[in-house]
């Protein structure tokens, strides 16, 4: 019995390696289909806009916040903070759109919030963990959308507005 043991044990300590060696081999011929090519990730055309509402505030009476979303992932906002005075904050920064929420980081180590879209397109804050604000009272802290895209300047015909400026000038 002896004389087995003795024979057996060097047999397999070299022949469970080998054995390591094939199964690691034999996983390596399997091989996974490429993954596809994923579109790339656009804006949807409807999050540009100026937004307008109240936000959350700790340390405060009220904090309103009027903000515009650029076609170009730029954020400009105004911040008037209500506390024994009122302050007014000018903010600037980017925001990235994935599925249905909005992350809006702001420059200058200001912060960032995080929305939810929501019906007709307003944005609800959303806390760290995740959830949709709501205060004491049940209500959510929204920005509600005022416009869908900046509105373009209306170029003024010169031409015509001189004839009429000389017209008024006539008559008088």
């Amino acid at each position: 019995m002896k004389r087995f043991k003795s024979m057996v044990l060097p047999v397999a300590r070299m022949a469970l390696p080998l054995l390591a060696v094939f199964a690691l081999m034999a996983c390596e011929e399997e091989k996974s289909a490429p993954l596809p090519d994923l579109p790339a990730i656009e804006i949807p055309k409807d999050v540009p806009g100026l937004y307008s509402g109240r936000l959350p505030c700790d340390d405060c009476t009220s904090r309103m916040v009027r903000m515009t979303l650029g076609e170009d992932n730029s954020v400009e906002a105004i911040q008037l903070v209500l506390k024994d005075t009122m302050e007014t904050d000018s903010l600037k920064g980017t925001y990235a759109v994935t599925d249905s929420t909005i992350k809006v980081t702001l420059e200058g180590d200001k912060g960032h919030w995080n929305f939810k879209r929501a019906k007709f397109g307003n944005l609800q804050y959303m806390t760290a963990a995740g959830t949709v604000y709501e205060d004491k009272d049940g209500m959510t802290a929204e920005l509600i959308r005022i416009f869908k895209v900046k509105p373009k300047t209306i170029a003024k015909d010169t031409a015509k507005d001189s004839a009429v400026a000389d017209t008024v000038k006539k008559g008088k």
